[in-house]
């Protein structure tokens, strides 16, 4: 055992602390107090070496340096000093930065030393003054050896002196055309005698003495008494001055300054200006005024606009100068209106000086007078019938919308108010939609003035390029009953006329007629106003009792093409079933296959609605829509050989059965007994708000992530987003500050998984674990959250993607802020909200790697980790450890034999997770491998037989997304 030394110990954190014996200090203190009394200014008097404490040879002195007293001019030393080889007196030297300057015979009485050295008698003592002079200083003290031995220092402490008078100048303040210096001095060399104050004004010197009766003084520095004040009113000119006040020493030390600056004498008018400019159609000049050398009386002001001056009085309420300027009062303000053309005025305001100081000429203002409204028009967008415009005006003279004249090719289209909402100008936006023709527009958008001046705003213009298409509707489709001719309906315009349009008919691929949309329809002038009523269709087609496929054409006039209307099928009037399906074919994979065919070649008569898949055996059955060419089947037995019957379903019946070769499926993904392959995880810092290139961004993480998996593996990739902030509902991003709302962070987990699956490999099935931690806001509130907000709709999103799982995860650890309870109800609040798996993927900060049922930091126990690990849910819960180093595997096998202990199932450990990538990328901390924690865990587990497990099938490893 290493035995430590009683001057260490140990700090909680570990850290070394060295604890030196109490030693004492001698005559420091005292020295000080004395130096206090007479005002002499002590600075740093540490003691360097005193009295008893000084190592001697045999023979040499002994002795005490017991105090240091300041005098005017010096320090006054007393103590004691003996040699043993002598009973006389012996000398005392006194050194100044190791340079001798005096001595002493220690022959004074001093019984007390007697008492302790019986034969060397009482005359032993010194008491003695030196003169020293000021600054900083190491005074030593030492007594000269007499026969063996050596000299021995008594004492050595550093001290500032300062002899000079001390004092303060309290106030500088300025008194119409004057300043005026008060404070108090005196000179501890003669602490009764006023010293004289001398203040210097640039360079002119005024002496007086500090004489005035200053009782605090007295109080304060007992001794030196009470008239040592001063307050003196000097005559100074306007402007900036170099000031300073210095008392002046009586005997022993220099001149002190208390005080050196400079010093602005303004007794000139305050002005303050709130606005020069437009108002109410005028040029408006509105401030205030006063003096300080008659601060309640109005001040006359010259107001000069263009050359010409107007004489105006400051006497205007005005409360706020009153509550800045208390002694000036209300009565200061000054507001004056001038009817002004439009154009730029010149405007110079001056107050005019009373007594002391000068005129206040403020830098004269161009101003631009402009009563005119502002419009601003953005780039249109085309329409069906024309296009659509917005912008904003306003105008200077009013906060109320005003009238807006829209213009095409000159002429005016409409007028709208600029009333509406906007991201600028808000409450003075417009839109509007114009009816136009086919060809190259300008449209202006001009705002209408209101109230002063007489012109519009300038035309804000934009031009556009129409080539406008026709619009309408197939509306019906119908069998006459009385025959089985087809009746048509429906409607057309082209915007580039108001005539009826032609619309082409086609029956069953082929050109049939061509008939004007010409019916009265009353309804479309009530949608599309600017072309009458005559733009109905309706027509009859003449056909067999077969199934039939009628299309229309709108054919274009002007600028634009022919627009189809769409196409409607009519059923055969007796149908029949599909034939079958055709070219049935099936891939499979783990438990999964992709069946595809072809349409079949009739379809009865009418057309139809969906395809029935059945797999045999087991009898598994999909059925998708009408436009499907595949189906997926996942849950398939492994080894097993399956047949997929394909049938088509329309109104008459179901078809036969189109049947695929028969496949069989792989016998599974074998169990992981070597390092699995290591998955890229994430530390996902790179997303906002869900932007189109965040979204972009993150669909190519997925399927990168996904191509890196080959077949024959399981995967498990965790998303490690960050901590809840549930005041704000959403995450802040691991490591950063950056908040992300749970709808945002759900669309890009979105975007991950499409983009996982369009790079997912065959036998290739994965975990996606989207994670928080148990650092920010926790609670059972938080844990509902995760569920509700940020899994729920990822996992009911990807159930369209096979070989996929959604489950949620938390980084839980003990070093983390949240405590075992808040993090234990979180936990709950998850469980309780969905059927998701839950990932732990956490840390075992300060828990034992050698035994079981141990403490852990932050007053975590082991039992507690397995709880949260395992035992809350023990067939929902996965267990990703962070396993960074060696020690963190040894940890968590014993955290499992911990649950062993109370009869609990052994933790369901997925694989290890790794930071190898991320600390590469961070340059800031420190992992293994992968494949070198997989193998340690692998062998911690295997190495108990309570432990074993046949399969470690995961590992994965962070990076960061930054």
């Amino acid at each position: 055992m290493i035995r430590r030394s009683p001057r260490v110990s140990y700090s909680r954190s570990g850290a070394i602390v060295l604890r030196r014996p109490p030693r004492r200090r001698r005559g420091v203190a005292a020295l000080a107090a004395a130096l206090s009394v007479i005002g002499i200014s002590v600075v740093g008097g540490a003691q360097l070496l005193g009295g008893a404490d000084a190592a001697t040879l045999p023979g040499s002195p002994v002795g005490v340096g017991e105090h240091m007293y300041g005098r005017p001019g010096g320090v006054r030393f007393v103590g004691w000093a003996v040699d043993p080889d002598t009973p006389l007196p012996i000398s005392v030297d006194i050194t100044v930065d190791g340079v001798r300057i005096g001595s002493s015979i220690a022959d004074r009485a001093r019984p007390d030393v007697a008492l302790k050295y019986p034969s060397a008698g009482p005359d032993h003592g010194f008491d003695t003054v030196m003169p020293v002079s000021e600054g900083k200083h190491t005074l030593c003290v030492i007594a000269d050896n007499v026969g063996a031995g050596a000299n021995t220092t008594l004492r050595c402490s550093t001290y500032t002196l300062d002899y000079g008078p001390v004092g303060k100048a309290e106030h500088l303040t300025a008194a119409h055309g004057h300043m005026n210096v008060s404070g108090w001095a005196f000179d501890r060399d003669d602490p009764t005698a006023p010293v004289t104050i001398s203040v210097a004004v640039d360079q002119t010197i005024t002496r007086f003495p500090a004489s005035g009766y200053r009782p605090d003084i007295a109080t304060q520095y007992p001794g030196v008494g009470p008239n040592h004040g001063f307050a003196k009113t000097l005559a100074i000119s306007q402007g900036k001055h170099n000031v300073c006040i210095r008392a002046t020493s009586i005997g022993f030390g220099a001149d002190n300054t208390l005080w050196c600056s400079t010093f602005t004498l303004n007794d000139s008018p305050r002005v303050g200006i709130n606005q020069i400019g437009q108002h109410a159609g005028a040029l408006r000049v509105y401030g205030w005024s006063w003096d300080p050398d008659a601060p309640t009386s109005p001040l006359t002001m010259t107001i000069t606009v263009d050359g010409i001056a107007h004489s105006v009085l400051a006497n205007l309420n005005r409360t706020d100068v009153a509550t800045a300027y208390p002694s000036a009062g209300p009565a200061h303000g000054f507001d004056q209106s001038y009817q002004l053309t439009e154009a730029t005025h010149t405007v110079c305001v001056t107050a005019h000086n009373v007594f002391y100081g000068s005129n206040t000429a403020l830098a004269c203002r161009s101003v631009v007078l402009n009563f005119r409204p502002t419009a601003s028009l953005a780039v249109p967008t085309a329409t069906a019938t024309g296009a659509k415009v917005t912008g904003w005006a306003s105008d200077p003279d009013t906060s109320a919308a005003i009238p807006v004249r829209l213009t095409v090719d000159g002429v005016t289209a409409t007028t709208v108010t600029a009333n509406g909402a906007g991201t600028t100008h808000t409450g003075h936006n417009f839109s509007a939609a114009l009816t136009m023709k086919s060809g190259t527009h300008t449209i202006c958008a001009i705002g209408i003035n209101v109230l002063y001046g007489t012109r519009n705003s300038v035309a804000s213009c934009q031009s556009i390029t129409l080539a406008l298409r026709p619009i309408g509707a197939f509306e019906s489709l119908t069998r006459d009953t009385a025959t089985t001719n087809l009746q048509v309906t429906g409607w057309s315009i082209d915007p580039d006329t108001t005539a009826p349009v032609s619309v082409a008919v086609t029956r069953d691929g082929v050109a049939y007629a061509t008939v004007a949309a010409s019916a009265a329809r009353s309804d479309i002038p009530t949608k599309y106003p600017a072309y009458g009523t005559n733009h109905g269709l309706s027509a009859v087609v003449t056909a067999d009792a077969g199934e039939h496929t009628i299309c229309l054409t709108a054919k274009n006039v002007g600028g634009g093409s022919d627009v189809s209307l769409g196409c409607k099928v009519v059923n055969a009037v007796n149908p029949v079933a599909p034939s079958a399906p055709r070219s049935v074919a099936a891939s499979v994979g783990i438990g999964t296959a992709t069946v595809t065919w072809v349409a079949p070649a009739s379809d009865g008569g009418a057309p139809w609605t969906k395809f029935t898949v059945v797999a045999s055996p087991g009898g598994k059955t999909v059925v998708v829509g009408a436009a499907a060419r595949s189906a997926s089947f996942t849950g398939l037995a492994n080894s097993t050989a399956y047949r997929f019957s394909v049938t088509a379903t329309n109104v008459a019946g179901t078809s036969l059965a189109g049947v695929s070769p028969t496949v069989t499926t792989p016998s599974g993904i074998p169990a992981q007994t070597t390092a699995a392959p290591v998955s890229t995880s994430r530390y996902i810092r790179n997303i906002r708000t869900a932007t189109a290139t965040e979204l972009s961004v993150m669909r190519a993480e997925g399927q990168a992530d996904a191509l890196a998996n080959p077949s024959g593996h399981r995967y498990l990739i965790l998303l490690d987003i960050g901590g809840q902030d549930q005041a704000d509902g959403g995450v802040v991003l691991s490591a950063t500050t950056r908040f992300v709302t749970y709808a945002d962070l759900v669309m890009c987990l979105k975007s991950y998984v499409d983009g996982y699956h369009s790079g997912q490999r065959s036998s290739a099935p994965v975990t996606i674990a989207i994670g928080t931690n148990n650092d920010m806001d926790v609670s059972s509130t938080s844990g509902k959250a995760w569920a509700t907000q940020a899994v729920n709709p990822v996992v009911t999103y990807a159930a369209q993607y096979a070989n996929m799982t959604i489950a949620g995860a938390n980084d839980i650890e003990p070093g983390f802020r949240s405590t075992y309870s808040a993090t234990s109800s979180w936990l709950s609040g998850y469980l309780a909200n969905t059927g998701a798996r839950f990932v732990f993927n956490g840390s075992a900060d300060g828990c034992s790697w050698t035994a079981v049922n141990r403490t852990c930091n932050n007053g975590w126990t082991m039992a507690g980790l397995y709880n949260l690990a395992a035992g809350a849910a023990p067939t929902r819960t996965q267990n990703l450890p962070q396993v960074y180093n060696y020690t963190m595997a040894d940890q968590w096998k014993y955290i499992s034999l911990t649950g062993i202990a109370f009869a609990k199932p052994r933790i369901n450990f997925l694989g290890p997770l790794t930071e190898w990538t991320a600390c590469s990328q961070a340059g800031s901390c420190g992992s293994i491998t992968g494949v070198s924690a997989w193998n340690k865990l692998w062998a911690d587990l295997q190495s108990d037989a309570r432990l074993q497990v046949s399969s470690l099938p995961h590992a994965t490893d962070l990076r960061i997304d930054s």
